[in-house]
């Protein structure tokens, strides 16, 4: 698992519907045997955020909507996103952030 890589994710309570995430945590984090990860879900429309992120031309990712991920109930790696993406993403966490 990487920083920018978009999985299925299936918690128990929804298994009907599998949603896409963004990992979000340091590749440290995630090569770590830490049981939970920090991503955002990937929506299918802008979320009309300054702080929001178009990732292509069918989703957004809004920075202000950062979750926890707990590793076992992330399946299947769908996609990645590229380093321009990754960038505009990483500024807008900082934004939201403050850092």
């Amino acid at each position: 698992m990487r920083r920018g890589e978009v999985w299925t994710y299936y918690p128990p309570s929804e298994q009907a519907r599998a949603r896409r995430m963004l990992l979000l945590s340091s590749d440290g984090v995630n090569d770590s045997d830490r049981p939970w990860l920090l991503g955002t879900e990937l929506l299918d429309r802008d979320p009309h955020d300054i702080l929001g992120v178009a990732v292509d031309g069918h989703y957004w990712i809004s920075t202000v909507n950062v979750t926890r991920l707990y590793r076992p109930w992330l399946r299947e790696c769908v996609a990645e996103i590229d380093g321009e993406i990754q960038e505009q993403i990483d500024s807008a966490l900082r934004a939201a952030l403050d850092l």
